[in-house]
Formats: C-alpha cells, sequence, structure tokens
C-alpha cells in the first residue's frame, strides 16, 4: 500500500511539473519564439505599452501578462528596447523601466530580480531627489531619468 502511495505522489509531481512548464506566459525555451504581440531579443520577450500608468501600475500590468518592467543588460538590449518603442510612437518617447530603488536608498535594482550589469543614466542622473525612486528611458540623450513613480508614462515589459 505504501509503495502505491509513493508511486501516486511522484505521479502527481511529475503531471503538476509538466503542467506548469506549458503555461502561456512562461518564458519559451525554445529561445526566438514569443507569443504574439511580443518581439524577441535573446532568449527574452519585450513588448511596449502604449498607455499612460505610474511606475507601481505598470510593473502590475507586466505581472498581469506573465512578465515585469523591461531590464537592460547590455547596449544592444537597450538599442533594440528603444527601437521597439521608436517603432510604435515614431519618436524616443519616455518609457518606465524596471529599474528602481526603495526609499533613499542608493541601492537601484530591477523588478525582474536580475542583476544590474549595464546602466546608461544622463548626465546627472541619478539625482535621488525627493521620491525619485523609480526610473523611465529615454530621458535626455536617450538615457536613463530617476524621478517620482507617480508620474504616468507608457512601460516596456520584458518576460
Amino acid at each position: 500500500m505504501a509503495v502505491w502511495t509513493v508511486y501516486l505522489s511522484i505521479f502527481l509531481l511529475v503531471t503538476l511539473n509538466a503542467s506548469v512548464e506549458t503555461r502561456p506566459f512562461e518564458k519559451n525555451k525554445d529561445c526566438g519564439t514569443c507569443e504574439t504581440g511580443w518581439t524577441a531579443f535573446g532568449c527574452r520577450c519585450f513588448k511596449f505599452y502604449n498607455e499612460l500608468r505610474t511606475w507601481s501600475s505598470a510593473e502590475f500590468g507586466c505581472l498581469y501578462y506573465g512578465g515585469n518592467l523591461a531590464s537592460a543588460h547590455s547596449h544592444d538590449e537597450y538599442i533594440f528596447i528603444q527601437n521597439l518603442i521608436r517603432r510604435t510612437t515614431h519618436a524616443s518617447t519616455p518609457a518606465w523601466i524596471g529599474l528602481h530603488h526603495v526609499d533613499e536608498s542608493s541601492y537601484w535594482f530591477w523588478s525582474d530580480g536580475t542583476k544590474m550589469i549595464y546602466k546608461i543614466w544622463s548626465p546627472g542622473q541619478p539625482s535621488n531627489g525627493k521620491d525619485e525612486n523609480c526610473v523611465e528611458m529615454n530621458s535626455v540623450n536617450g538615457n536613463w531619468n530617476d524621478l517620482a513613480c507617480s508620474y504616468k508614462k507608457p512601460y516596456v515589459c520584458v518576460k
């Protein structure tokens, strides 16, 4: 009887793991194939939303679609994200990305949990002004700017 319990437990674990791996919002394992409306760069999929939201509302929107606000880990990836926005707006439209920090700390981190290995701040940024805890891209010279998370901007998601 105990052997059947073990077999049944293993069967359920394998079945549950298989169903989790095939959820529609999981990152694609075959690097380059993205859901309709999303665009591939390397093994990640990006989407620009040209609707105005606060930073936290934008992050919630990305979470709803199985991602996070976008992180950029190389200059090529950042240029790709800029071009993704430019294809929709025909301009270097400022947009939320996932870089932020809590309160007045000086440690910036990505909302998707990845390490900050690339940075492209606008001159004089981050200024760490009062309540400037979130980051927009396409600021001065097309680079990053820290500002209050309560501003409403378009945003870019990644998964």
